[in-house]
């Protein structure tokens, strides 16, 4: 465990124990399962079919990263091993349709103690019941929230995308505010930065930071840090 956030680390490795890993069944308005929801597991590193899949969907949006490297197979393996399995702070959930193909991924980042954020969030196929993926979101929210006892949830998006904007709305977010981003590109790979003013930035859009309203009972809110 890092010490981040201990309780809610050791909930992630509970999560992530090949033994009992984490489940959910997504449900439609009226019910009806339209999908699971389940972490990405060290045995998956030696799904070649997964890790290719999911290469390319990260190949195909690529400009949505503040970081982008050529996003073969063999560094998806190893991205995969080193942040969603292997680091403490981390989860990305598989979403995987009834009859487990797989048709994106929803992540979540322990950023600070009480804090955390929604990350690598894509949808990878075009596959599946409308509004599904909103499900998902409400799922991972609530989860944040109550097991894991969020007390500040965020989201972050570039500005230039507004229909990954419009689907954070749709969850609930809300717009708190806009961070200048500076481009670095080293070889084959590009690097986003936020940097402390727009005068510091040379890119024509921003990193746009969106936080979820959290309703804390009377008399309790936000712990010190």
């Amino acid at each position: 465990m890092s010490g981040l956030w201990p309780a809610a680390e050791r909930k992630l490795a509970d999560a992530k124990s090949a033994a009992h890993p984490l489940r959910f069944q997504i449900h439609d308005e009226a019910g009806g399962t339209m999908a699971t929801l389940r972490p990405l597991l060290a045995s998956d590193l030696a799904d070649d079919r997964l890790v290719a899949t999911l290469a390319r969907w990260r190949e195909e949006n690529k400009d949505r990263f503040l970081t982008i490297v050529p996003f073969d197979p063999e560094g998806t393996r190893r991205w995969m091993g080193r942040f969603p399995v292997g680091d403490p702070g981390r989860i990305l959930f598989l979403v995987e349709s009834l009859d487990g193909e797989p048709l994106g991924h929803y992540g979540l980042l322990l950023v600070g103690d009480g804090e955390a954020e929604i990350d690598n969030t894509l949808r990878g196929s075009s596959y599946g019941p409308r509004g599904l993926f909103r499900q998902v979101a409400q799922q991972v929210i609530r989860w944040a929230i109550d097991e894991l006892g969020a007390q500040r949830l965020i989201v972050r998006v570039m500005s230039n995308n507004p229909a990954a904007i419009r689907h954070q709305e749709s969850n609930g977010f809300i717009q708190e505010t806009v961070l200048p981003l500076r481009e670095i590109r080293e070889g084959d790979i590009i690097r986003r930065e936020v940097v402390a003013s727009h005068s510091e930035s040379n890119l024509p859009f921003g990193l746009t930071v969106l936080n979820y309203p959290i309703a804390f009972p009377a008399g309790k809110g936000l712990r010190p840090h």
